[in-house]
C-alpha cells in the first residue's frame, strides 16, 4: 500500500472520535487533553480540523461507537508517542553520524534503526485502523473510503496546480 495512502488512512482513523456528537474541543476536554490531543493540524481549528470535522460528521457514529473508537486511540497512546520519540532521537543521531567521521557500516545500521521505527509505526497505526474499522458499520466503512478517496484526488490537483506553478515562473524567470 502507498505511503500516502496509510497515512491518509491513519488520520481518517486517529481524526474518527471528533464526531458523534461531540465536537472536537469537547472531546479534547473529555481526553483530557495533552500532547497530540486535539492541538494542531486536524484539531478542529483551521482548514484541516474543519475539514477532518466535516469528513466524521457524515459518518453519524454512535455514542457507543465514539467510546469505543476512544478507547482504541487511547490504548495505544503512550506506547506511540514512545516510538516517535526514539524515531526523533535517532534522527538526530543519524545527523550527528552523517556529519562527523562515522563509517558507511555505521551510518547504515543507525538507517535501519530509523527504519525499523518506521515499520512499527506504520504497524501500530495499520492495527488501530483496523480496530476503528471493525467499529464501523459497513455503510461508514464505504463512506470513508469515498471520502478519502475524494481528499487524496484533491490532494493531487492541488499537488499538480502547484507544480506547474512553479514551472511557470522558473520559465518566466
Amino acid at each position: 500500500m502507498e505511503r500516502r495512502t496509510v497515512s491518509l488512512l491513519a488520520i481518517a482513523a486517529l481524526a474518527v472520535p471528533v464526531v458523534g456528537g461531540l465536537s472536537a474541543a469537547q472531546l479534547h476536554a473529555q481526553m483530557g487533553g495533552g500532547p497530540g490531543m486535539g492541538e494542531g493540524p486536524g484539531s478542529g481549528e483551521g482548514p484541516r480540523g474543519d475539514r477532518t470535522e466535516r469528513l466524521i460528521e457524515t459518518l453519524d457514529l454512535s455514542e457507543d461507537q465514539v467510546t469505543q473508537i476512544r478507547a482504541i486511540r487511547e490504548g495505544d497512546r503512550e506506547e506511540m508517542q514512545a516510538l516517535h520519540a526514539n524515531l526523533r532521537n535517532e534522527r538526530e543521531a543519524m545527523h550527528t553520524l552523517m556529519s562527523g567521521t562515522a563509517s558507511d557500516e555505521e551510518l547504515r545500521a543507525q538507517h535501519e534503526e530509523i527504519q525499523t521505527l518506521h515499520r512499527e509505526v506504520a504497524d501500530l497505526r495499520f492495527e488501530n485502523m483496523l480496530a476503528v474499522r471493525n467499529v464501523l458499520t459497513p455503510e461508514q466503512r464505504t463512506e470513508l473510503s469515498e471520502r478519502m478517496a475524494q481528499r487524496r484526488e484533491d490532494h493531487r490537483g492541488r499537488f499538480q496546480e502547484r507544480r506547474e506553478s512553479r514551472r511557470q515562473q522558473r520559465l518566466a524567470e
